[in-house]
C-alpha cells in the first residue's frame, strides 16, 4: 500500500463575503485618468491560512482531468524551436522574437487539436508573467496601463497572481467569442453543431518551478454564488473576471517539481452550460513554506483559446 501523503498547507487570497457587493459589484480600475474621489478598487481580500492543497505526483489514480475537474496537467515538451528561454524571448520587439512566439502560438494550438480532438482553435489572447512579488496578497496589484496596447500590452511581464481567479466571466468570454470569430464560426455555435469551450493553456518558462507554483481547484466542488463577478474599467473598455469566496468544500491541486514539459489545461467557458460561473477554473500563485533559498523566480507563459469540438 503506498504511504499517504499529507496536503501541503496554503495561505490563499479569497475575495471576502461583504454584504456591500449585493449592491455593489467588485471593481478595478485599470484607467490612468479617473476622478481624485474614486478609490482605485473596492475589493477587499480575505487571507485564509492552512488550506489543503494536494500534490498531484502523491496521486496514483483519480488525476484531475478536464472533463471533471476542470483542468489537467498534459505532458507535451516544450517545442525548442521557438527560441524562447526566458520571458524576455516573448516580445515583438525583433523579427525572430515575432516568429519565436509565432511558432509557440502554433504549437500550442497543435497540441489541442492533437489531444482534445479539436476540430479548430483560435488564439484570443496571450500573456508572460515573471515573479517580482513573492507573498499572498492582501489588495489587487493594479498596474499602469499608460500607452501600452496590443501585444506591447501582453509582452509586459506581469507579477505572478496570489488572488484567486477566472481569466473571464460568462458574460464577457460570449462577448470575446462574438468579436474574434468569423460568420461560419457565428454559425457553427449559434447551431449546436460544435461544443465550444475557452481553454487557458498555462505552461513554465523556467527549467523548474521553484517558487510561486500555480494551485488550481476542482470544479465539481464549486457553486455559483462562490464566484462575484469583478468589473475591470480600463481607458477604453470594461474587461469581466472573477474572484473566489471561500468554502470549506473546495478541493485544491498543484503539482510539485511542475517543469516546462508539464502544461495546465483550464476551462474558463463552456458553450455547454454557457451562463454557468462554476464552470471556471479558480486558481492562483501559491506561497511555498519552505522555498530553496536559491530558488529562481517563476517564468510563466499563458494562451487563452477557443475550441471547437463535435462531442456536443
Amino acid at each position: 500500500m503506498a504511504a499517504v501523503v499529507a496536503p501541503t498547507l496554503a495561505s490563499l487570497a479569497h475575495l471576502c463575503k461583504d454584504p456591500r457587493y449585493q449592491q455593489e459589484a467588485p471593481y478595478e480600475v485599470w484607467a490612468d485618468e479617473i476622478p481624485a474621489q474614486l478609490p482605485r478598487t473596492n475589493v477587499n481580500l480575505e487571507l485564509i491560512h492552512d488550506v489543503p492543497v494536494t500534490d498531484i505526483r502523491s496521486l496514483e489514480n483519480d488525476l484531475p482531468a478536464l472533463e471533471t475537474h476542470g483542468f489537467e496537467w498534459l505532458h507535451h515538451p516544450f517545442p525548442i524551436e521557438t527560441g524562447i528561454k526566458t520571458a524576455d524571448d516573448i516580445s515583438f520587439d525583433t523579427p525572430e522574437h515575432r516568429q519565436g512566439l509565432e511558432k509557440y502560438l502554433a504549437s500550442t494550438i497543435d497540441m489541442l487539436k492533437d489531444r482534445l480532438g479539436c476540430d479548430k482553435v483560435v488564439c484570443w489572447d496571450w500573456r508572460v508573467r515573471r515573479t517580482k512579488s513573492t507573498s499572498p496578497r492582501s489588495a489587487p496589484n493594479i498596474y499602469s496601463l499608460k500607452g501600452k496596447e496590443g501585444h506591447e500590452l501582453r509582452a509586459t511581464q506581469i507579477n505572478s497572481s496570489h488572488i484567486i481567479h477566472a481569466d473571464g466571466s460568462p458574460t464577457f468570454m460570449q462577448s470575446i467569442l462574438d468579436n474574434v470569430t468569423t460568420d461560419e464560426e457565428k454559425t457553427w455555435t449559434r447551431q449546436g453543431n460544435y461544443r465550444v469551450r475557452s481553454l487557458t493553456v498555462w505552461r513554465p518558462l523556467v527549467d523548474v518551478v521553484q517558487s510561486d507554483p500555480l494551485v488550481l481547484c476542482d470544479t465539481r466542488t464549486l457553486h455559483d454564488d462562490d464566484w462575484d463577478v469583478v468589473q475591470k474599467v480600463l481607458d477604453n473598455n470594461v474587461e469581466e473576471s472573477m474572484y473566489l469566496k471561500r468554502q470549506e468544500r473546495h478541493k485544491w491541486y498543484w503539482m510539485s517539481d511542475q517543469t516546462k514539459d508539464d502544461t495546465i489545461v483550464m476551462t474558463i467557458w463552456d458553450s455547454k452550460h454557457p451562463e454557468q460561473k462554476s464552470i471556471a477554473v479558480p486558481h492562483c500563485a501559491m506561497v511555498l513554506r519552505n522555498p530553496a533559498i536559491d530558488a529562481k523566480p517563476r517564468e510563466s507563459v499563458e494562451v487563452r483559446l477557443f475550441t471547437w469540438t463535435t462531442d456536443v
